[in-house]
């Protein structure tokens, strides 16, 4: 069941959809410092304040020997002070509701570093959105299903869907349910890793992006079809196939395989999780 989160609650002081936000940008087996945390915290706090300013400059600017001379420092060293107070609210916080706990390994070779809990990562899943009614469910999920079949039709896309599940409260009958929660599986449509590769660049080149990270080129076709199944419906949540094989499963769990190998599902499901 997704967790929900409501526009007033907060955490360690800072309000929880900000922490959410702010624990989605870790990797999946990320650790975070309270350092770190409070940068975020401060980038939450300037964002905007400057044109065309990045967190990066930001936090260079702050420490740079000119700043001083700089009218907005005090209103800035005001912020970052705040905001490093409130990380170790937040931290601390987090830790004794059981969303990070300390990651020993990492803290060896550094500062106190922490790793997310399985808790913290349903914080990450979490919905701050208003129940839907099922009868909007119903026409989501219908909408969602014809657009699977036009990615797995459209050579536009580099991927097609292989498997789509159903779980969450939807399946469980609520009347009001958090969302529609859907898992996905994709598959390369090009199996020739090197062709792949090849359509990969020219897609990429064509659509005119920007670089955002090194690799982007690839990732890109995999985001494109996640974004055009999503279509930005607050009533859906959508997932990877591998969240859903490792979260952790609640006595009422159910799920429905809408799109795919049944069997293949249920023997992912059945394997121990890896976390």
């Amino acid at each position: 069941m997704t967790m929900r989160i409501s526009k007033d609650q907060k955490i360690g002081g800072v309000p929880a959809k900000s922490v959410r936000d702010i624990l989605r940008k870790l990797g999946f087996d990320a650790s975070l410092s309270q350092e770190w945390l409070a940068e975020e915290l401060y980038w939450l706090r300037v964002k905007g304040m400057y044109k065309h300013a990045t967190r990066d400059n930001c936090l260079w600017w702050l420490n740079s020997p000119d700043v001083h001379r700089n009218i907005y420092y005090p209103d800035c060293l005001r912020r970052w002070n705040a905001s490093r107070r409130a990380s170790a609210s937040v931290i601390r916080t987090l830790v004794e509701e059981g969303f990070i706990e300390l990651d020993e390994e990492a803290t060896k070779r550094r500062a106190a570093r922490y790793k997310r809990t399985e808790r913290g990562m349903e914080l990450c899943r979490a919905t701050a959105a208003k129940p839907v009614h099922r009868k909007n469910a119903d026409v989501a999920l219908n909408e969602f299903m014809e657009r699977v079949r036009i990615v797995n039709e459209d050579d536009r896309f580099l991927y097609r869907v292989t498997a789509v599940v159903l779980y969450g409260s939807y399946i469980r009958g609520a009347e009001r349910p958090a969302d529609v929660d859907l898992a996905i599986e994709l598959e390369k449509k090009i199996s020739d890793g090197k062709k792949f590769g090849e359509a990969c660049w020219k897609h990429f080149y064509d659509s005119g992006r920007a670089y955002q990270r090194t690799g982007y080129e690839y990732a890109l076709p995999r985001d494109e079809v996640f974004v055009f199944l999503r279509q930005r419906k607050r009533t859906l949540s959508l997932h990877w196939i591998g969240d859903f094989i490792n979260m952790k499963k609640h006595y009422n769990f159910g799920y429905e395989v809408l799109f795919g190998d049944k069997d293949k599902v249920a023997k992912l499901l059945a394997r121990p999780r890896s976390l």
